[in-house]
């Protein structure tokens, strides 16, 4: 077997369709772009680092009213759109609706990449909340917001619903007029 086109070092086990020589799984995965290697087999769109996103402390948000109400907002619009699904959203799919808004507005995606309705639905209900109940929020501290909810919601969920159970007790979900209404005042 040739050694690899690229590194010259080990075996070249894979056609590159780009330079039309034998490479190294190695300097496939580290050589490859979304433009020329889309049509090859072993081209897979790389892993998002939604860890590495920028991210205010939770001291930060406990600490400013400001940052606490935009959590509010983004939180409490969750729990609106998990009562609009009977109390069926599970942790996992909050925590995707929130990767997908920072898609958007911190890797500035300008489409949804899924297929899932759950997720569509709700990434349209939070995007058009954060629209409407936070015109004057700049994108940064939007992203680094949204970072932190996911961090937080990430650390509380296990296998099912306990984050989504924790943000409905402290937040609470949100009407149309603003006004949130906690669970246990009513």
């Amino acid at each position: 077997m040739a050694k690899c086109s690229i590194c010259n070092s080990r075996k070249g086990k894979r056609k590159c369709l780009v330079s039309d020589t034998m490479i190294c799984s190695l300097c496939c995965g580290t050589s490859r772009s979304e433009d020329a290697c889309m049509g090859c087999a072993y081209y897979q769109k790389p892993k998002r680092k939604y860890n590495e996103v920028p991210i205010f402390t939770t001291l930060q948000m406990e600490n400013d009213t400001q940052l606490s109400d935009y959590s509010n907002v983004i939180e409490g619009a969750l729990c609106s759109y998990d009562i609009e699904l009977e109390n069926k959203l599970q942790d996992v799919n909050a925590i995707k609706i929130l990767e997908l808004l920072l898609d958007k507005y911190h890797f500035s995606d300008t489409k949804i990449e899924t297929n899932d309705p759950i997720l569509i639905s709700g990434f349209n209900y939070l995007d058009k909340t954060i629209e409407k109940d936070m015109p004057q929020i700049d994108r940064k501290t939007l992203v680094k917001v949204l970072a932190v909810i996911r961090f937080v919601a990430k650390r509380r969920t296990k296998i099912g619903r306990e984050y989504m159970s924790i943000i409905h007790q402290y937040v609470g979900q949100r009407i149309d007029t603003g006004i949130r209404v906690l669970p246990n005042l009513l």
